[in-house]
């Protein structure tokens, strides 16, 4: 089962060398460097992580290098979700072998399956593991979207659901229908307004980057003082709209990488950043310096 504490998870981005294969060791080192500088956890081979870019070996290496460096530090949780149910259950079968914590998957794309059809494939995932299973809610890359009114979140092993949506209302309802499901928010931008919502946790991409800003977020609102963490989460949506100009997931491995823990770039056909792109991201980054 997945702990209802609060946590700041790490979207983790996958290390790359210059001809774009996965760098095992700078992995290795990326996943120290975040925990000691206040993550409270991963979840790999997501969004941020390029999961659908990796094939099926290079998935379960990011894995296996994952629970090697937190084994008894911090947990893990594995994005396996995948175009067909075999691999989902391949990759999930995996990550339980290798420790995580839950497993976490988008539903299947492109063929515009039926609800029914999307339904059995969480389920015939949750009857292959022993460990929790996440519902990776982003409508906005996957056309799907996830609500209370949902069979599958009735599903007792689905333990929690992975909220990238911008519609808080919907995850209010969702904390409402189901109390014993942890909720995650997956937007950064809207941190502090996902905890007022009832989220519990956050799994985000610019957490690689600042997790003590995150930390700092919550404290503020834990202790009632609203207008502290509001102008903090300011700083931290300048951060991500400076970001997000340049490329998401280029910006925050460059940042990364300017920080000291070397994360080469994107798989193609993602675009690195030109050397205008790499000075605005520095400069977002030096607006940070107090939470680094």
């Amino acid at each position: 089962m997945v702990a209802n504490t609060p946590s700041v998870i790490s979207a983790l981005i996958t290390p790359m060398d210059e001809g774009r294969e996965v760098d095992v060791h700078a992995l290795e080192k990326l996943v120290e460097y975040e925990i000691g500088h206040g993550a409270d956890g991963f979840y790999c081979c997501g969004s941020s992580g390029e999961g659908l870019l990796l094939s099926p070996d290079e998935r379960k290496l990011v894995v296996d290098t994952v629970a090697s460096v937190t084994e008894g530090k911090v947990p893990f949780y594995a994005h396996t979700g995948s175009l067909g149910t075999r691999e989902a259950i391949a990759l999930s079968v995996h990550a339980q072998e290798r420790g995580a914590q839950a497993v976490s998957l988008i539903p299947p794309i492109y063929y515009h399956y039926s609800q029914a059809e999307v339904e059995q494939y969480y389920a015939d995932v949750t009857d292959s593991v022993d460990i929790g299973v996440i519902v990776y809610n982003i409508p906005q890359f996957t056309g799907i979207s996830f609500s209370k009114d949902s069979a599958i979140m009735r599903n007792e092993n689905i333990v929690g659901i992975k909220h990238t949506s911008m519609n808080l209302y919907d995850l209010e309802r969702l904390g409402q229908a189901f109390p014993d499901k942890t909720l995650f928010n997956g937007f950064d931008e809207i941190y502090l307004y996902s905890l007022t919502a009832g989220a519990q946790s956050t799994i985000g991409t610019t957490v690689n980057v600042c997790p003590k800003l995150f930390k700092a977020i919550r404290a503020d609102f834990i202790q009632g003082e609203i207008e502290k963490a509001q102008e903090k989460q300011h700083l931290l949506n300048t951060f991500v709209e400076s970001l997000v100009q340049e490329g998401i997931f280029p910006a925050v491995k460059y940042a990364m990488t300017y920080l000291g823990a070397s994360s080469g770039p994107c798989r193609k056909p993602f675009k690195p950043l030109d050397e205008k792109g790499k000075r605005r991201v520095e400069l977002a980054v030096k607006k940070l310096e107090r939470y680094l």
